[in-house]
């Protein structure tokens, strides 16, 4: 959701960076009222949109590969019947906040059309154009038409050919469009800029229609002379609009934009196109739900490999983590997992074109590549086996070597705490992508700071290719009581 929130903020803002640099000041007023409704319609689709031909343009990879688990910290003296539970970790509700904001903001609308109704008390019968006594304001919503009984008679028969056109052309619904987008979409600062920007291209439309046929320079006068202030509703069209009345006036006496004007609009073209190879080709949209399956089910062989059997219910969960991972990787390989399972009883697995069992201590090989990444140091060996158990030995030294043990006392943490890393040697040999989830900030940071110590290595290979390669790596920190 954080990802989503963030991309269709982004899109919006470039957007409107366009609008404000090349359009706004161009003649079009409906094809600016156009481009103002449309573009964050299309930013809010486009972290969805996914072409797989466009997928090509970044190459993905998606071997990756589970180090064996890493203790540190008090090891000898914690042992598994004393051992404390893990320390939970404090995260922030980011669901229950944006709640909180779109009731808020729900609230506040409420109040907004509480206040707007109590004007349709003036209402005659049948009749569409509502006198407000007392009043000098003059608004639209929808097809009524709100005037101050204050006003007078040249001023009013200006006023309503001008609020007429609102009503006729519809401007109150790209109005409660922008609310409803103000209610969902609350945190976003673009999204009411959208309907500042909005409301004055409704005033230029009215202002263009409502001029023809008659003296600019007299509709000119009457702005000015009727410039009053009123109590603006961000759902109305308010015709006295104090801040509006410069620009009005300087937008009515500019000449009309040339026609090649228009091929501006056109650079939405190329800028839906980068978006849309931005999102398909990017790493937390192609590979992310992949990595996060397969960190499910690295957490879930953690917890089971302490166990000398599986029951059914966790056999029949690995199993559908397998179909999952499979399902997403169409001839991938499927991986096994035979603890537990009777001498007459067979693990379910899938026909593929090629299944992997367990090892003899019962690790997972996420997938299987033709050549695995080399740890220096570890160049003389020969086969996968051999330079997957030297590399784990030499991160597993590494990281004891460097791990900062006494934070554990400083941040007053007990028992057993876990802290979860994914990274990715990518083609070049280089520690990429590098994440942590931890019980605590400091231990996230502890561990992003000695895995970021890891040497360049030599790439892996498959098929004859140099590809990147993802790995998991439990590590467990033990605190003495």
């Amino acid at each position: 959701m954080g990802s989503y929130s963030i991309q269709v903020i982004c899109f919006q803002a470039l957007f409107l960076a366009v609008y404000y640099l090349l359009l706004r000041k161009e003649t079009f007023f409906s094809y600016n009222r156009i481009y103002l409704l449309v573009t964050p319609v299309i930013a809010l689709a486009l972290p969805f949109i996914k072409i797989a031909m466009l997928q090509t343009v970044v190459p993905v990879e998606t071997f990756a590969s589970v180090l064996p688990e890493v203790v540190i910290g008090d090891a000898a003296v914690i042992t598994s019947t004393d051992a404390a539970p893990v320390t939970e970790s404090f995260s922030i509700p980011w669901l229950q906040i944006y709640m909180a904001g779109a009731v808020i903001s729900l609230v506040v609308l409420t109040i907004k059309i509480k206040k707007f109704a109590s004007y349709f008390s003036y209402k005659q019968k049948g009749s569409s154009i509502i006198e407000i006594p007392s009043s000098t304001e003059a608004f639209t919503f929808f097809n009524y038409i709100f005037i101050g009984a204050d006003i007078d008679t040249l001023s009013r028969k200006q006023i309503l050919t001008h609020e007429q056109i609102h009503a006729k052309q519809g401007h109150t619904w790209d109005l409660i469009f922008f609310e409803i987008l103000k209610v969902v979409l609350w945190f976003n600062p673009i999204t009411y800029l959208y309907q500042k920007n909005i409301s004055i291209v409704h005033e230029y439309l009215a202002d263009q229609k409502a001029t023809e046929g008659i003296s600019k320079y007299t509709y000119y006068e009457e702005l000015l002379n009727t410039a009053f202030g009123t109590s603006k509703l961000s759902f109305t069209n308010t015709f006295f609009n104090q801040s509006l009345i410069k620009k009005r006036i300087v937008m009515l006496q500019k000449s009309k934009s040339q026609k090649s004007a228009l091929a501006k609009y056109l650079l939405l073209i190329p800028l839906v196109l980068a978006m849309l190879v931005y999102v398909s080709c990017s790493e937390d949209n192609s590979v992310e739900s992949e990595r996060t399956l397969e960190q499910e089910i690295a957490e879930l062989q953690i917890a089971l490999e302490q166990k000398e059997e599986l029951t059914e219910s966790e056999r029949k969960l690995f199993n559908q983590l397998n179909k999952t991972l499979l399902e997403k990787g169409g001839n991938k390989s499927i991986y096994t997992h035979g603890m537990g399972a009777k001498d007459d009883e067979t693990v379910e697995v899938l026909e593929v074109e090629r299944v992997y069992d367990v090892d003899e201590n019962g690790n997972i090989p996420f997938a299987v590549i033709d050549e695995v990444p080399v740890f220096p140091g570890c160049e003389s060996l020969t086969s996968n086996e051999q330079l997957r158990k030297c590399m784990s030995q030499k991160v597993s030294a590494l990281i004891s070597a460097n791990f900062n043990v006494a934070l554990g006392k400083e941040l007053n943490l007990k028992g057993t705490n876990r802290i979860f890393v994914s990274f990715k040697i990518d083609k070049n040999g280089f520690i990429t992508n590098l994440r942590t989830r931890s019980p605590h900030p400091d231990l996230d940071a502890e561990a992003q700071r000695v895995i970021s110590m890891l040497p360049k290595m030599k790439p892996g290979k498959h098929n004859g290719e140099v590809v990147g390669v993802l790995y998991s790596l439990p590590i467990t920190f033990q605190i003495a009581e």
